[in-house]
């Protein structure tokens, strides 16, 4: 399940973090801006007062660890953390917040289940495009929940995005994957969480919208979830095997027929009251990026025409609250 996925996406950032911040620091260097941290230009401890500066700790083999970006006045501005595996090759790149959660993480590597699991259903295996050290970013707005994961490959290309919405108990709702650069829905995925029944059911439609499949699936009893009660020494979940189960066995049942969501739109009011039902792509510098029903191009309507944009799920998207 993708809610599961996500939740483990979550977990291993979380553990990320807490490995970024355990690591020893040997000492640290300042640097005037990003430019002259790529350059290895560093500068006096002594000349950052009053300057807006980087300062960035390393270990013991030389690596930068954390980066600290301080205005002019001296208050802390960005929070980064860095992850390098054994070989000394950077892996994730992360800010976080004051409470020490990632609002924006980078991972770099082919190897990313979210890359590879985009990749494998849209390409094909003789697919021109290189994804060696590709990056996939991820966008937790809450510190919690992944709201989009962007594809790149290692030349910049965006080659692809999902986007993740969210209902007011937390719980997933939609999943919208899209290729870039056209911005066109490829894949969407349905939730619905039935609290009572202990029932989740996915609805997945694929590029023309049409529906693929609709699966319902009971929460495991308390009972039988694992085979071998705790404590367990091996890192498998037993409850994987008992859904996979289920489902070769075609046992997975629900009390009541589902109902397929109504696909839902943007809304996006301009300033003058027109009120259009759009596909949101992006807030980008230059307005709002956005497709509109059966139109392939990705259209672009500056800031200043939009006096509000509100997502599917009801929350919204600018002007941004307070």
């Amino acid at each position: 399940m993708k809610s599961q996925l996500n939740s483990i996406v979550i977990l291993v950032m979380s553990l990320s973090c807490l490995f970024g911040q355990g690591e020893d620091v040997a000492y640290i260097r300042y640097f005037k801006n990003d430019h002259n941290f790529l350059s290895n230009l560093s500068m006096l401890s002594t000349n950052r007062r009053g300057e807006s500066h980087l300062a960035v700790s390393y270990n013991e083999n030389n690596l930068p660890l954390k980066i600290e970006k301080y205005s002019q006045k001296g208050s802390l501005e960005k929070r980064e953390l860095l992850k390098y595996n054994k070989n000394g090759q950077l892996i994730e790149r992360g800010e976080y917040n004051d409470q020490g959660e990632y609002i924006r993480l980078t991972v770099i590597g082919d190897s990313e289940p979210w890359g590879k699991e985009y990749r494998t259903w849209r390409y094909p295996v003789n697919e021109p495009l290189t994804f060696t050290d590709q990056r996939t970013h991820f966008t937790l707005g809450d510190g919690e929940h992944v709201s989009k994961i962007l594809f790149e490959t290692i030349d910049g290309q965006k080659y692809g995005q999902i986007e993740l919405d969210y209902d007011y108990l937390g719980s997933l709702a939609e999943e919208r994957w899209r290729e870039l650069p056209s911005g066109r829905i490829i894949r969407r995925f349905k939730y619905k969480f039935d609290i009572m029944a202990e029932v989740v059911q996915i609805w997945e439609f694929g590029k023309e919208g049409q529906k693929i499949s609709n699966v319902a699936i009971n929460q495991a009893p308390a009972d039988e979830l694992y085979k071998v009660p705790p404590p367990r020494t091996h890192n498998t979940l037993d409850e994987i095997e008992i859904i996979a189960k289920e489902i070769e066995e075609n046992r997975i049942l629900i009390p009541h027929g589902g109902v397929i969501p109504k696909t839902f739109w943007d809304e996006l009011i301009i300033v003058n009251g027109n009120r259009l039902m759009i596909d949101f792509v992006e807030l980008t510098d230059n307005g709002v990026q956005f497709r509109l029903e059966s139109e392939e191009d990705i259209l672009t309507i500056p800031i200043h025409r939009v006096r509000s944009l509100t997502s599917r799920m009801g929350d919204v998207i600018y002007p941004k609250p307070f």
